[in-house]
C-alpha cells in the first residue's frame, strides 16, 4: 500500500519528498490514510482518501459543495478574528493539474486535505462538559452555513435522511431478498415495522414538514469534530461529503444517536446498551445555547424526537444492508450489520421510553437560550 500511496501524493500538488504512510481511522465509507512528507528539514503530512463511488457516484459534484462549504467558513471565520484558519476549516490539496481530487488508472479517485496537526477525535463523549461544547460546535457549524450565497448545494446522496424513503428502500431489500438472508431475520423485521409506525406517529404529531430546512452536516458524530489535542476545545467539523440541504432533526438526531450510549455501534451485548439522560441534557443545552439566534420553535419541537428517529433509521439502514448482502456499508466481520441493526434498534427503543423526560430537558435547555 506504500508505494500506492506514494503514487496518489506525487499526483497532487505537495512539496516535498514522500517518507511513509498509513490507514487512518475505521469509516464504513471512504478510505483514509495519513502520509508524511519531508520538506526543507520539516515533516508536513496529508489525508489521501479514495473516495467511495459506490456510494458517492458524482466525486466532483461532491468536492463543488465541499470547495463552496469550507471557503464560506474560513471567510466567516476570518471576518470574526478567529486564528489558526488553517486549523479551524479543512485545507483541499489540489492535484497537480488544479481539479480537487485525482482519477487512478484502474478509476479509483482520490483526493487530499493537508492533516490538521495537534488533533484528536473521540468514538465516545467524555463526560457532560465535551457533550455540551461538542453540540455547541455543531449547531454553531450549521448557524455558520445559513449565509451560504446561492445556488443551493447539490444533494451528494438523495433521501440521505427521509425516513420513509430509508423504511421503503429497506421494504424492497427484503422483497427481493438477493441473498437469501430475509427468513433469518424475521423478529427483526417485524421489530422494525413496529417501531417505524410509532416513530412516523410521532414526528406527524410534532409537526415535522413545518420545521424550515436548512444547510446541515447530517452526520454528526463525535468522530466528525477535530478537538485540540491539549485542551479539548472543538476546532473543525470534518467529514463534509454530506453536507446539503436538511432538517434539524438530522443533525442533532445524528448526534444524540452516538453521543448518549457509551456502547459501540455494533454491540452485541444488547443488555448493556442504555440512554445517558446526563449526556443528552448536555448536548441539549450546548445545542440550543449554538443554535439560539437561528432554532425555530417547530425545530425545537423536534429535537426530542431527533434521537430516536435517527437511531430507528441507521437501524433500517443496517438492516436493509445485511439482507441485501452487505452491499453499502463496509463490513469487518460476518454479520456486522445485523449487530449493528440490533444495537441500534435497542438504542432508539431506549430513547423511545425516555422521551417523557427528553422532552422536559429540551424545554428547559430552550428556555434557557432563549432559542426555539
Amino acid at each position: 500500500m506504500t508505494d500506492e500511496l506514494r503514487a496518489v501524493g506525487e499526483r497532487f500538488a505537495i512539496p516535498g519528498r514522500f517518507r511513509d504512510a498509513q490507514a487512518l481511522g475505521h469509516g464504513h465509507i471512504h478510505e483514509t490514510f495519513v502520509a508524511s512528507w519531508e520538506r526543507g528539514g520539516d515533516r508536513v503530512r496529508y489525508v489521501h482518501q479514495r473516495i467511495s463511488t459506490r456510494v458517492f457516484p458524482d466525486p466532483p459534484l461532491v468536492m463543488d459543495n465541499l470547495a463552496r462549504v469550507t471557503a464560506h467558513l474560513r471567510a466567516a471565520l476570518a471576518r470574526q478574528g478567529a486564528r489558526d484558519l488553517e486549523r479551524r476549516v479543512l485545507t483541499i490539496v489540489p492535484a497537480r493539474d488544479g481539479a480537487p481530487l485525482w482519477i487512478a488508472p484502474d478509476g479509483s479517485v482520490w483526493r487530499t486535505f493537508l492533516l490538521i496537526e495537534g488533533t484528536v477525535t473521540r468514538e465516545t463523549i467524555a463526560g457532560p462538559d465535551e457533550a455540551f461544547r461538542a453540540a455547541r460546535a455543531f449547531a454553531a457549524f450549521a448557524g455558520s452555513l445559513a449565509s451560504l450565497p446561492a445556488p443551493p448545494l447539490a444533494v451528494t446522496i438523495p433521501g440521505f435522511h427521509d425516513l420513509a424513503k430509508r423504511f421503503s428502500d429497506f421494504e424492497a431489500a427484503v422483497a427481493n431478498d438477493p441473498v437469501g438472508r430475509a427468513s433469518r431475520v424475521r423478529s427483526e423485521i417485524e421489530a422494525t415495522h413496529a417501531a417505524y409506525s410509532t416513530v412516523r406517529r410521532l414526528l406527524e404529531a410534532a409537526d415535522l414538514g413545518a420545521a424550515p430546512r436548512r444547510v446541515m452536516h447530517h452526520d454528526c458524530k463525535l468522530n466528525n469534530l477535530l478537538l485540540d489535542a491539549e485542551t479539548g476545545e472543538p476546532l473543525c467539523v470534518i467529514d463534509l461529503d454530506t453536507v446539503m440541504e436538511g432538517s434539524v432533526l438530522s443533525d442533532f438526531g445524528e448526534l444524540v444517536r452516538t453521543a448518549t450510549s457509551r456502547s459501540p455501534e455494533d454491540e452485541t451485548r444488547l443488555e448493556t446498551i442504555a440512554f445517558d439522560l446526563r449526556l443528552f441534557e448536555a448536548l441539549a443545552k450546548g445545542y440550543a445555547a449554538g443554535a439560539a439566534d437561528w432554532l425555530s420553535a417547530p425545530e425545537g419541537r423536534l429535537l426530542p424526537l431527533a434521537g430516536p428517529a435517527l437511531g430507528l433509521m441507521n437501524a433500517i439502514r443496517f438492516l436493509a444492508d445485511f439482507v441485501a448482502g452487505d452491499v453499502y456499508f463496509r463490513v469487518h466481520r460476518e454479520g456486522q450489520n445485523l449487530d449493528r441493526h440490533r444495537a441500534q434498534l435497542r438504542l432508539a427503543t431506549l430513547m423511545l421510553e425516555g422521551l417523557p423526560e427528553a422532552r422536559r430537558i429540551v424545554a428547559a435547555a430552550l428556555a434557557e437560550a432563549g432559542a426555539g
